[in-house]
């Protein structure tokens, strides 16, 4: 007995009018006992293809932020948008019209397979990027001067839509959110949360969703945590969570007992 997605149905359905134990799990290869198969932290480690380390930064969250009105962990200091799934052009432009840096952007074509774009800063007019982009989720100057201002990656003849921004000092975006590429599945193996009040030694409480979205559907919240100015966060997974290709990964404030203060996320993802 076989068929076209598991074709190897023994040890355990072999012939017809066997009676089927239903605790078995397809490793790629056989049927297994579902107890024989466990991706551990371990497992995951020695055999991904790569691990993305993600580190985001929201420099300014109002103390308006609600459910309906998030704002993500991004040097945007607002709702992030994603570029939409059948890929749209990019262009890049600084609001400085020194900055002539060479930059590199990184993120996922209109198949979602994974692609890079290397250029060069035109000051304050917009420089084309080659290609079409369905994600963009970091971007960093790969030269040796440091770049003067604000750097926006945004959607073609529309710089109010910023899918990516370096703040003067980084040097690199700050995004806490990725997309699994196409040829890959993740494994969320942990995650940091922290904050800052710049502005006063007043202790300022944060709630963050962790949310992702499976291709073609909605966001839903993984979890949801609490942080304060004296008080970080760190999780770590044994079993990682486990993420589909296409799935987008997100933090999100919902709610601050304060204003002006900063939080930070980051997060790794192995991919294999």
């Amino acid at each position: 007995m076989s068929n076209n997605v598991y074709p190897n149905t023994q040890p355990f359905a072999h012939e017809r009018n066997v009676n089927v134990n239903f605790n078995y799990i397809w490793d790629g290869n056989n049927w297994v006992p579902q107890g024989a198969v466990k991706l551990s932290l371990e497992y995951i480690r020695a055999n991904a293809k790569s691990v993305i380390h993600k580190f985001g930064s929201n420099p300014n969250v109002s103390n308006s932020v609600s459910k309906t009105s998030q704002e993500t962990i991004w040097d945007g200091s607002s709702a992030y948008t994603f570029p939409p799934n059948d890929a749209t052009g990019i262009q890049v432009k600084s609001d400085d019209s020194n900055d002539n840096q060479q930059i590199i952007i990184e993120g996922l074509d209109s198949n979602f397979y994974v692609q890079k774009w290397t250029g060069n800063l035109n000051g304050t007019s917009n420089v084309n990027i080659d290609g079409t982009w369905s994600r963009v989720y970091r971007a960093y100057n790969n030269d040796s001067t440091n770049i003067s201002g604000i750097i926006n990656i945004h959607a073609s003849g529309n710089d109010a839509l910023s899918y990516a921004k370096i703040i003067d000092g980084n040097n690199q975006t700050l995004m806490s959110l990725y997309t699994i590429p196409v040829d890959c599945t993740g494994y969320l193996v942990g995650y940091n949360l922290s904050a800052q009040n710049t502005s006063s030694s007043s202790e300022i409480g944060f709630t963050v969703y962790f949310q992702t979205r499976e291709y073609n559907k909605v966001f839903r919240v993984q979890e949801v945590n609490s942080v304060n100015t004296s008080s970080p966060l760190s999780k770590d997974f044994p079993f990682p969570l486990k993420f589909e290709p296409k799935t987008d990964v997100i933090f999100n404030v919902v709610s601050a007992n304060g204003n002006n203060g900063s939080i930070n996320a980051d997060f790794d993802i192995a991919l294999l």
